[in-house]
């Protein structure tokens, strides 16, 4: 298929919209990608299931006419996503073994200090159940910090056009500017603050404010030492392009906390990192919390029963998560409250209707875990001690995922369609017209 400039607009779209749900922004503002962990790849053979998959079951589809709202075709985007997030929910829960439910879970009994993640994915074996983690130091950014000037007041800058350099371990930027006449010190670094974050130099800017003054403070977007230098950034106006002064008018160089690297020691044996978050015997993955106070952390694998109920809790939040997020997407009213459309409660009831009867099939084996059918498809959890055996639950897992692939497969099947013509039960071929409808799903019309 030619890529015109139009598919190239639409598969920006697609990939802006999915993408930034994976994204989340810390602390400071600044945005984190999420860690990418072995199931957001595929590798051959899976593609080429899924592609066999299509092709099986465009031999015996029937050909439907479409003509699909800019609505519904968003509800069968949304929805072939959701099922996809839920599929990789479902798969993180595998245990070293691939049964599903079967994962162990880590803890912390001071989660103030550090958050933990059992992935045992990279480890070699031999994985120690429990052990000791003291923490002594964070990993923490370089930061300048200005001088607070008057904020309201005006700066006695000469108005003209300014520069100063940030240099890097990489690269040096020159960042030019202009200075106005009545300007005010609040203006100005504002100005700069906006300057150097939409530069994207690895280095992010705020003002801070304390009363009647403020300063300008930057910060290096790398923690830990630096590799190379003493400093992950430096800023100077000795040899710019246009007028300097600004640099030592606002204080930029006159206070500098360093970057330090993050102390700690496991079982007593000392071990530093570059970052606030590390790997633990390739098994545990270890998150630092440095808005808390240093200290010591007891970390371990709960028994099989509890990891059973913390996994079976993820699937319940992640199946209502993909439940919910779907049928409010379909909502044309923003309001929560408001009354949906014929249009909403015709995308919605397919898949409802759908949801409900799938787990009708397995509601007897669901209630002995805890886990409550409601009448609208969504599930609720209550913990129970009685069963700590996953086996059972894994038919369950099995089966819901073959729904949650045909789903992501097909989503156009969740969206009213009438049938035009059903295939030749004597031929064998596939059905040309129908594999682009739900696999492309980026097209409203054809010509």
């Amino acid at each position: 298929m030619a890529v015109s400039f139009t598919t190239l607009q639409m598969y920006d779209q697609y990939l802006t919209t999915y993408r930034s749900r994976d994204n989340k922004y810390n602390g400071s503002n600044r945005k984190v990608n999420k860690r990418s962990t072995r199931y957001d790849t595929h590798d051959q053979s899976e593609l080429q299931n899924v592609y066999s998959a299509i092709q099986w079951k465009n031999r015996f589809a029937p050909l439907y006419l479409n003509e699909p709202s800019p609505k519904s075709i968003a509800f069968a985007v949304h929805l072939k996503e959701s099922a996809q997030n839920l599929k990789q929910t479902i798969t993180s829960l595998s245990g070293d073994d691939n049964d599903l439910f079967a994962m162990k879970t880590a803890y912390s009994d001071n989660e103030d200090l550090a958050t933990v993640e059992y992935m045992p994915e990279k480890s070699g074996g031999n994985v120690p159940s429990n052990f000791t983690l003291e923490v002594e130091n964070f990993a923490s950014p370089q930061i300048n910090t200005g001088k607070y000037v008057e904020t309201d007041q005006a700066t006695t800058l000469t108005p003209d056009s300014y520069s100063f350099d940030i240099l890097t371990n990489k690269l040096h930027y020159e960042l030019q500017f202009s200075v106005n006449e009545g300007e005010t010190n609040g203006e100005l670094q504002k100005k700069l603050a906006r300057l150097i974050n939409n530069s994207d130099i690895g280095v992010s800017a705020k003002v801070l404010e304390d009363g009647e003054r403020s300063a300008l403070e930057i910060t290096s977007d790398a923690y830990g030492l630096p590799f190379q230098s003493a400093r992950h950034f430096t800023i100077n106006d000795d040899n710019t392009s246009y007028k300097n002064g600004v640099v030592d008018y606002l204080g930029l160089n006159d206070t500098i906390q360093e970057a330090s690297n993050a102390i700690y020691s496991i079982d007593g044996n000392e071990e530093s990192s570059y970052y606030n978050s590390f790997d633990v015997y390739d098994a545990y993955h270890v998150t630092l919390h440095p808005e808390n106070k240093a200290g010591t952390a007891n970390v371990g694998l709960f028994a099989d029963a509890e990891s059973l109920s913390y996994n079976i809790e993820t699937f319940v939040d992640g199946y209502n998560q993909f439940l919910n997020g779907v049928l409010a997407d379909a909502k044309t009213e923003p309001d929560a409250t408001a009354a949906p459309s014929d249009e909403d409660l015709s995308l919605t009831r397919l898949l409802s209707k759908d949801m409900t009867k799938f787990l009708d099939l397995h509601k007897t084996n669901l209630e002995k875990y805890g886990i409550m059918v409601n009448d609208d498809a969504s599930l609720d959890y209550k913990k129970t001690d009685l069963i700590a055996d996953p086996n059972a639950l894994q038919g369950f897992g099995n089966h819901i995922m073959r729904k949650l692939t045909s789903i992501s497969l097909d989503p156009m099947e969740y969206i009213d369609r009438r049938i035009c013509a059903y295939p030749n039960p004597f031929t064998n071929y596939i059905n040309p017209y129908m594999t682009s409808i739900y696999t492309g799903m980026l097209f409203n019309a054809y010509t």
